[in-house]
């Protein structure tokens, strides 16, 4: 069952490909879209991290703009041509009053094929964190195929003493896989600032 929603919606849109954007993650460049209706559905957590980290097929869905969400967290979804094309996030303000009414609607079931699972976005990170986490790890993987030897000095100064090439580089991999620390604040000043 769907509501018909009766306020504004400020929504922040990404394309598909793009990465969904907290609203303490805004930025004034970002693409802001008003919304006087949405159309709201309520789907299961599962339905929910598809509709978040899928590229999928939604089956007999015609081109369309709607909010869907669990009760915990929703997202807006744009179809176009039974695929998704961008994905929106709304003020924590709006989302509080979304979940709010999510509570209240019955469950729908959206059928769909999944054609590719994204990474799942850590939260908690802001916006340049996450990118230069992403280049950190993109650096740390060309610096082990293309420069070994630098590879090899960067786990003697960072303490990883593994037997083989590919331990060192997974208990690497381990020591930057959570958060953003100071750890990754000096690989990046390292490894890219000085490039």
């Amino acid at each position: 069952m769907k509501y018909r929603g009766l306020f504004m919606f400020l929504v922040n849109m990404v394309y598909d490909d793009e990465e969904l954007l907290e609203p303490y993650e805004w930025q004034d460049d970002d693409c802001y879209e008003e919304f006087h209706y949405l159309p709201i559905y309520r789907v299961s957590q599962e339905q929910l991290h598809d509709f978040i980290y899928c590229q999928m097929v939604l089956e007999g869905i015609e081109d369309s703009i709607f909010v869907v969400g669990d009760g915990q967290y929703s997202v807006v979804i744009e179809t176009r041509d039974q695929n998704i094309r961008r994905r929106g996030t709304v003020l924590l303000s709006q989302r509080t009053i979304i979940n709010e009414i999510i509570k209240t609607v019955g469950y729908t079931h959206f059928e769909y094929r999944i054609l590719e699972e994204a990474y799942e976005k850590e939260f908690g990170l802001t916006r340049q964190e996450r990118m230069r986490k992403i280049c950190i790890e993109e650096v740390i993987d060309e610096i082990f195929v293309v420069h070994y030897e630098l590879f090899l000095e960067l786990c003697e100064q960072l303490n990883i003493h593994e037997e083989g090439p590919s331990e060192q580089y997974l208990a690497l991999k381990h020591k930057i896989e959570k958060g953003y620390s100071s750890l990754h604040e000096l690989l990046y000043r390292e490894l890219i600032q000085k490039r």
